[in-house]
């Protein structure tokens, strides 16, 4: 008789910490929690009692500098993150303060150390920034490590060799150490996205979810999980169907990677070394996946008025928080840039005039700045979003100055909203707008000094400089992003952002055209934003390119007559 009992599958919601899929046995580190009350010692015991912590101290230290030189040598990005946990430990006027604390107060070493840690950590704890909270959990890893010194523990890092490491909380030492031993992926219940074990699990492309409640005590150690970094997702005891598609998932994913090759985590530079960031156009919380697969540094743009779309009405401040959340944590340290809505009457009719040209009426900017009580649920949710620093927000259809400087008015009410609810976010939240209006491009010294960036929309560029609706099959002749009208139009705005020290990008599909990319280099684009699938390939001739061969090309192209003279002169350059 089978007396197997039947597992159920499971399924937990956490924080993306970093990307990958993990199928493993669960290695479950249940840390026991230091209680101490404020035990006092006898008079005699002092000089004990500092031997002990000195001890301790030197241990600590000797052992955090081994796994320093491991880093150094293996991975010396992480080094510097590892050297702040020993410069906290080292730190002489907290050694002072705890030795005073056992020779004045009676104490003994552990009760010394709670106190001396517990005092600093009361700063971070109460911080509004979400990054300074996330110091707290430092202070924390490094008095859990004196603290295991006194007590003569260790955690056994090798007994979790090719397992999924769960636990409350897991320190940059400790991530270290289950790397060198082949650790699949990690799991824990508290931790930012922000944090330093976050960061390392990035760097050493290790799957990762945090911030999963109670998840050690829900798991058992060799429990079979999956682990999905991409969605902040946790499977327990998964079923067979469940399993069968995530094995086929992470093949692929790992084919994927192997036929890219080196390429992936290559420098997007030129020959001669200028660089170029390479950002990504997303639609969707999917589409997050397939940008960091190729690479992306970021995404270049958010098209949020696809929420709108899918859900055929207004989303709530709360939909867009969770949409745009998701979004920031996935990508997380690389920002996101979210557009506010872009809707006419075009893409989207509730509340919008019937008009017989919606692409010259009530759209972007326009719409928004018509319908505040749409636009203040958007910028408070993006603002909501932007706690963690990686957010911007950028702005369609821009044509007038008074447009920018009305908007950046109503989202200073709306900061002081947030502040008021004591809601955090980033003050320094990036705002950009959109360059697809000749006025705007026209304009661009004088929009410069009241914007963090420009993103260069060549399709509605394009369309609003040539008269040419891109979507007529009668203008497509017409219609085209190489005619040098555009072209001088693109530079009046790159020349304006490089004046005032403001990065500009292009988001429009020219970004992507094969023939256009040593011109848009020579133009001076500081980054490209494509849809995912095209990034590579772009990086590729990029990384093919020489700048000032391209800067050349582009004067060139800034002369000529017409858009047909303009593809000569590139195919020209081509065959050289």
């Amino acid at each position: 008789m089978d007396n197997t009992v039947k597992q159920t599958e499971h399924r937990f919601k956490g924080i993306p910490a970093s990307q990958g899929i993990a199928i493993g046995n669960a290695f479950v580190l249940r840390t026991e929690a230091f209680v101490f009350s404020n035990e006092h010692i006898e008079p005699e015991r002092i000089p004990e009692e500092i031997t002990r912590f000195h001890t301790a101290l030197e241990s600590s230290a000797a052992e955090l500098q081994q796994i320093i030189a491991i880093a150094e040598k293996e991975a010396s990005h992480v080094a510097p993150i590892l050297e702040t946990y020993l410069l906290i430990l080292t730190d002489e006027t907290a050694s002072d303060s705890i030795r005073r604390r056992i020779q004045r107060g009676f104490y003994s070493a552990e009760s010394a150390v709670m106190q001396e840690f517990d005092a600093q950590k009361q700063f971070f704890t109460l911080a509004k920034d979400p990054i300074l909270r996330e110091r707290a959990v430092e202070l924390d890893h490094v008095r859990d490590r004196l603290l295991n010194g006194l007590r003569n523990r260790s955690v056994s890092h090798a007994e979790a060799e090719n397992s999924i490491i769960v636990a409350p909380s897991i320190t940059p030492t400790d991530l270290m150490m289950f790397n060198q031993v082949g650790a699949l992926a990690f799991v824990t219940e508290v931790g930012g996205i922000a944090s330093h074990a976050s960061i390392l699990a990035r760097s050493f492309s290790i799957p990762a979810v945090i911030g999963v409640r109670n998840i050690a005590q829900t798991i058992h150690s060799d429990d079979l999980i999956i682990i999905d970094g991409n969605a902040g997702l946790i499977i327990i005891n998964p079923k067979p169907e469940t399993l069968a598609k995530y094995q086929k998932r992470k093949l692929d994913t790992e084919e994927n990677k192997r036929k890219l090759g080196k390429l992936v985590t290559e420098k997007s530079e030129t020959l001669d070394k200028h660089s170029v960031h390479l950002l990504a156009n997303i639609d969707s919380i999917e589409d997050v996946a397939a940008a960091q697969d190729v690479g992306a540094e970021g995404i270049g743009l958010i098209r949020s008025e696809y929420l709108i779309i899918q859900r055929q009405h207004f989303p709530t401040e709360e939909e867009q928080l969770d949409w745009y959340n998701e979004i920031a944590e996935r990508m997380y340290p690389c920002h996101v840039t979210i557009r506010a809505f872009d809707v006419g009457s075009d893409k989207y009719a509730e509340g919008l005039p019937h008009e017989d040209n919606p692409a010259l009426g009530v759209r972007g900017i326009r719409f928004l700045l018509h319908r505040k009580d749409i636009f203040k649920l958007q910028i408070k949710a993006v603002l909501c979003a932007s706690k963690y620093r990686n957010v911007r927000l950028m702005l369609p259809m821009i044509a007038t100055v008074d447009e920018l400087l009305e908007t950046k008015e109503f989202i200073e009410k709306c900061k002081a909203s947030l502040r008021k609810s004591k809601i955090p976010f980033d003050e320094r939240m990036p705002l950009g707008m959109m360059i697809e209006t000749p006025a705007a491009a026209l304009m661009a010294l004088n929009f410069a000094p009241h914007a963090d960036f420009f993103s260069i929309g060549t399709n509605d560029l394009t369309q609003y400089t040539l008269a040419a609706d891109r979507t007529n099959e009668y203008v497509a002749d017409i219609f085209d992003p190489f005619h040098p009208a555009v072209l001088r139009l693109m530079k009046t705005a790159i020349d304006a952002a490089k004046a005032f020290h403001i990065p500009v990008g292009i988001c429009g599909e020219i970004a992507g055209h094969a023939a256009a990319t040593e011109l848009l280099i020579g133009l001076g684009v500081d980054e490209l934003s494509v849809s995912p699938p095209l990034l590579l390939e772009l990086k590729k001739r990029i990384r093919k390119s020489e700048f000032l061969k391209a800067q050349t090309l582009a004067t060139m192209a800034l002369r000529a007559n017409s858009g047909s003279e303009v593809r000569k002169i590139l195919a020209n350059r081509k065959k050289k």
